[in-house]
């Protein structure tokens, strides 16, 4: 796996016009452009992933070019060999997501994310100076499974903002909030939710159950009027 690195792109660029530039190099694999949390622009760079060391050589060349009224930078990716997999190792429990509304707390982030599997914890970010929630926030399952489920949500609304959600594999940093009430509230709502599950799934065989007894005293009545007319 070959990575390019590109500056100089205009904050009007969509990563289908950096997809249009550098598609001849040759296969890409992935294209992520940084964005403002804000304003959702570009932040001007970002990286390009190829499947082979040709492409790369093809996309350096490109260097100098122009994408919308600029001239962009290509360079060779520095530490390409350090970059994270582009899916979850299975000692993955984390996800990361962003352009989150600014006034939401923990446990309506849980709740979002609670249909994908048990939510172990919450931590959200905020601005050391303001205070503030930052909008995004890193969520813990309680297993892997679930992280593939979660990264499912990448590009849905979440009370109404589209979010962008990814595997996160390192270690927690400063800045995240979280309490024992907090843990143990998700907890609670964990519990509720298996609850609701467990119902659910007693009413749906409860019913199954009840078609059955149906289907049987169905056939058991075809089969006694067949008799009586072989009788006759």
């Amino acid at each position: 796996m070959q990575q390019v690195f590109i500056s100089g792109l205009p904050y009007t660029a969509s990563e289908n016009d950096v997809q249009t530039l550098f598609e001849e190099c040759g296969e890409i694999l992935s294209i992520k452009l940084p964005r403002y949390q804000d304003s959702n622009r570009l932040l001007g760079y970002g990286h390009i992933t190829f499947n082979d060391s040709d492409a790369i050589q093809k996309a350096l060349a490109l260097n100098g070019s122009q994408l919308g009224g600029r001239y962009i930078d290509v360079k060779e990716a520095k530490g390409t060999q350090s970059q994270k997999p582009s899916v979850p190792p299975p000692e993955c429990h984390t996800i990361f997501v962003k352009n989150l509304s600014y006034d939401l707390n923990a446990d309506q982030i849980g709740d979002s994310f609670r249909p994908c599997g048990k939510v172990a914890n919450v931590r959200m970010v905020y601005n050391t100076v303001t205070d503030n929630f930052k909008g995004f926030a890193y969520i813990d399952f309680e297993d892997h499974q679930s992280v593939i489920k979660a990264l499912q949500m990448n590009g849905k609304k979440v009370h109404g903002r589209q979010v962008q959600v990814d595997f996160d594999i390192k270690k927690p940093k400063a800045g995240f909030r979280y309490s024992t009430k907090q843990v143990e509230q998700q907890n609670k709502y964990n519990q509720e939710y298996q609850e609701i599950q467990k119902k659910k799934i007693k009413k749906e065989k409860a019913v199954q159950k009840v078609k059955k007894i149906k289907n049987f005293a169905e056939t058991q009545k075809q089969i006694s009027a067949q008799r009586n007319k072989q009788q006759i």
